[in-house]
């Protein structure tokens, strides 16, 4: 039930910016998308039938997107651009490539805490970071927390991306965002 909600609102939110950018264009509008063709195609498909307008979608790694974004510059034919995560939105808005939207539909849909101050970009869903450990060896009640990885008793037993990776880096902020700088150093 919890799933059917989001993909409501996922394909609610998305449809606002669809219909934000296509109303200048009602024809068709190009959607430049990170996320696995197979999960998003079908929103976008159900867009069109209900909308009659065209989506052409070009998916690919988000950093190579955001390349050729930048590289087509001014003749760029992108409309949309959906990433995996904020830090690549980040990138995205730091390189110039994006552009501010103001829609009274998106501010009401997404809440402020999903959405860029300046409107350059709106979160469409929000990334889940279970704990996954081995039953009968971890006490879920000992490691029920992201924070909770951070105890000296779980030192070289984690497996985790590099710090280098955009993952991290973003869960890394939204730890500074919750709990604040000092108690984010201790947990890194």
């Amino acid at each position: 039930m919890k799933l059917n909600k989001l993909m409501l609102f996922v394909a609610g939110s998305l449809a606002s910016c669809l219909m934000q950018v296509s109303s200048a264009f009602a024809a068709e509008v190009n959607v430049y998308s990170a996320r696995q063709e197979e999960l998003i195609k079908p929103l976008l498909d159900t867009f069109t039938a209900e909308t009659g307008i065209k989506v052409n979608l070009i998916t690919g790694n988000a950093d190579e997107l955001i390349t050729r974004i930048s590289s087509e510059g001014r003749n760029s034919p992108a409309d949309i651009l959906i990433t995996t995560d904020v830090g690549r939105l980040a990138r995205a808005k730091q390189q110039g490539v994006l552009q501010a939207v103001e829609s009274a539909t998106l501010s009401t849909v997404i809440p402020a805490h999903l959405r860029d101050p300046a409107g350059v970009w709106y979160g469409l869903t929000v990334r889940a970071r279970p704990i996954m450990y081995v039953e009968g060896k971890v006490d879920p009640a000992q490691l029920s927390t992201m924070e909770d990885l951070a105890d000296p008793k779980w030192k070289g037993k984690i497996c985790v991306r590099s710090s280098n990776n955009i993952y991290n880096q973003s869960h890394l902020a939204s730890l500074i965002a919750h709990d604040g700088a000092a108690e984010a150093e201790a947990w890194g």
